[in-house]
């Protein structure tokens, strides 16, 4: 795709007949809504608090302003981040906005002017950059705030010519462009305060995460503080979750062992209620076949009993108990008893092997839970992150081969890598990497260069 350098320069110009935008306000005595940054921005019409407020080109104050407007400007809130308001290049603040669009000489016909020299059209799709109000280098602006559709027409106020044959427009500044201020400078408008704004909405395109530099806000790739924050964000969250499934093992845990308190303190009561009704019987009736069960019971505890063991006591002491039945009841009700006994002791046994499993399942979880916060830990170990790619530069010719380290979200080169015999870097080519090492700066090629202990 045709790559165009849009530089936006902001002005606000004195002429108030071409408005394009309408904006009417009825002040009533109502109570303004504070703004507070623990909360989300409702989106909206808020207005400036602050003596002279500066419209910046991005979330962060490291982005500069490209625009300043009074107290009591209204401004059309369309979200927040990092304790930045987005605001929409609409109403009276962006009334008579214009900026510049510099057009390289071996692209001029990208951009159309019209026979008057008033409007133009633009031939593809490009961004619109903002300028920096404390320089008046246009070189200086190297951060956009909308972009132009192809086949998109401006109004062209001024036509210059730039070093390089280059020539720059000056346009009127589209309503898709968007602008930041410090949202603890704004308040929000009260019921009172009747607002209405002209404005088509902001394009769909822009509000979605980057995937190029046309594509969306570059502040991923431009804001290192933002983008470190939100990473921090992201290992409290997943510190949070470790913790949770951490209080979820432990309750599994207290579970599972009152379970098996349980099981053991049933299994002792049977053994007391079988060895009483085993007395009763024996004193009042022997049966043979009965005692060689009580004395294979008795030697063989009943809870270490295994199935193939436990179903033949069963069907022994269950034909016992039917024969009985009728003549010597007691003997049939011990039988029974032994019955439902060695049953509810094969039951105990299965259960306590489903605990034994939980149990083990819970140790694993636990050392899941170390490896894994272990593993966060370390991610403060390296010095630069970024894609590994080829550097056209440092070839081998007249300079030195070096891979280049590479910002994968712009594309901009932020280091050097030497190829070294310790460490197969052609394999990552491409791909994203972390460098455990040490960063110098090249006095001789004046580059940033990477000193890997491993990657």
């Amino acid at each position: 795709m045709f790559d165009l350098l849009l530089v936006l320069a902001l002005t606000a110009m004195q002429d108030s007949t071409t408005a394009t935008t309408t904006i009417t306000a009825v002040v009533e005595t109502d109570t303004a809504t504070p703004n507070t940054n623990g909360t989300a921005m409702a989106p909206g019409i808020w207005f400036t608090t602050a003596d002279m407020t500066e419209v910046r080109s991005g979330p962060n104050h490291t982005n500069y302003p490209f625009l300043r407007v009074p107290a009591g400007t209204p401004l059309e809130v369309k979200g927040d981040a990092f304790g930045y308001a987005k605001i929409a290049a609409t109403g009276p603040a962006f009334r008579m906005a214009t900026g510049w669009v510099l057009v390289p000489a071996s692209d001029v016909d990208r951009l159309v002017v019209s026979n008057d020299g008033q409007t133009g059209r633009v031939m593809e799709r490009c961004q619109v950059m903002a300028p920096d109000l404390n320089s008046n280098n246009i070189a200086d602006a190297f951060r956009w705030v909308a972009v132009l559709e192809d086949g998109t027409s401006v109004d062209v106020l001024e036509t210059v010519q730039t070093t390089g044959g280059g020539t720059a427009w000056r346009i009127r500044l589209p309503e898709s462009a968007e602008g930041w201020v410090p949202r603890d400078g704004l308040r929000q408008a009260t019921s009172g305060e009747a607002t209405v704004f002209t404005s088509p909405g902001f394009p769909a395109a822009l509000s979605v995460l980057p995937t190029s530099p046309l594509a969306n806000w570059s502040k991923w790739s431009d804001q290192r503080t933002a983008w470190s924050k939100a990473i921090e964000v992201d290992a409290i969250q997943a510190a949070a979750a470790i913790e949770r499934v951490k209080v979820e093992a432990a309750q599994a845990k207290a579970v599972a062992e009152a379970e098996a308190r349980a099981a053991i303190e049933a299994v002792a009561l049977a053994k007391a209620q079988a060895a009483a009704q085993a007395e009763a019987a024996r004193l009042a009736y022997a049966n043979d076949r009965l005692q060689s069960l009580e004395a294979l019971v008795q030697a063989t505890p009943i809870d270490r009993l295994d199935g193939a063991a436990a179903a033949r006591l069963i069907d022994a002491y269950a034909q016992i108990a039917t024969e009985e039945a009728e003549s010597h009841p007691k003997i049939a009700h011990l039988a029974a008893f032994r019955v439902d006994q060695i049953r509810l002791a094969s039951a105990i046994n299965v259960e306590q092997s489903r605990i034994n499993s939980l149990q083990a399942q819970v140790n694993r979880s636990n050392d899941d839970l170390v490896d894994e916060s272990e593993s966060l830990s370390t991610i403060a170990e390296y010095v630069i992150q970024g894609r590994l790619a080829v550097s056209l530069v440092f070839d081998g010719q007249s300079k030195p081969i070096m891979y280049r380290i590479e910002d994968p979200l712009s594309g901009r080169s932020l280091a050097y890598l030497a190829p070294t015999t310790s460490l197969d870097l052609s394999s990552l080519l491409g791909q994203r990497i972390g460098v455990v090492g040490s960063i110098d700066f090249d006095k001789d090629w004046h580059v940033t260069v990477v000193n890997p202990e491993r990657v």
